[in-house]
């Protein structure tokens, strides 16, 4: 499966998906005496005649600071809800994928996934059903504005 392949570091480097996957765990690994959680959540922002989807999968040593990888893709132009369905369904994704790879590694952390959804605002008429899409899925979710994986890191992004 390609949904882990093309993310990049914050500093733009691109990454295969194993090293992905050991630049996580190796950071997690590099000090244990920490809680870890690790949030995927995607944002998108229009483009002309296109959608630009920035998905992250964040990293929090909790009290200690995260690092962040990103990825970047592009659909045909989609209506509002649309657009969050596929928020949403990008992020689903990757997390299964994500967890699926993580899961054999000895490593400790809580998993999240974070919409860019919230009470307030037209995202509102969609809020229920999207949380229990991923909660369907056997995965915590926030939304805004404890949604900071997707609200404000992915956000900063597009």
């Amino acid at each position: 499966m390609l949904t882990l392949s093309g993310f990049r570091t914050a500093k733009g480097f691109k990454l295969s998906q194993e090293n992905l996957l050991k630049e996580i765990v190796d950071f997690i690994l590099e000090n244990k005496n920490y809680k870890y959680k690790i949030l995927v959540g995607t944002d998108s922002e229009n483009q002309r005649d296109k959608i630009e989807f920035i998905s992250v999968i964040v990293v929090h040593r909790v009290g200690y600071g995260a690092r962040y990888f990103w990825k970047k893709q592009y659909l045909p132009y989609l209506d509002f809800h649309s657009r969050l369905w596929q928020e949403a369904i990008f992020s689903l994704e990757i997390s299964k994928e994500l967890l699926k790879k993580l899961l054999d590694k000895t490593v400790d952390f809580y998993f999240e996934v974070h919409l860019d959804i919230g009470d307030n605002g037209k995202s509102k008429s969609v809020i229920s059903e999207l949380i229990n899409l991923i909660r369907g899925h056997g995965f915590q979710v926030k939304v805004k504005p404890e949604s900071y994986a997707a609200s404000k890191i992915a956000d900063h992004l597009l």
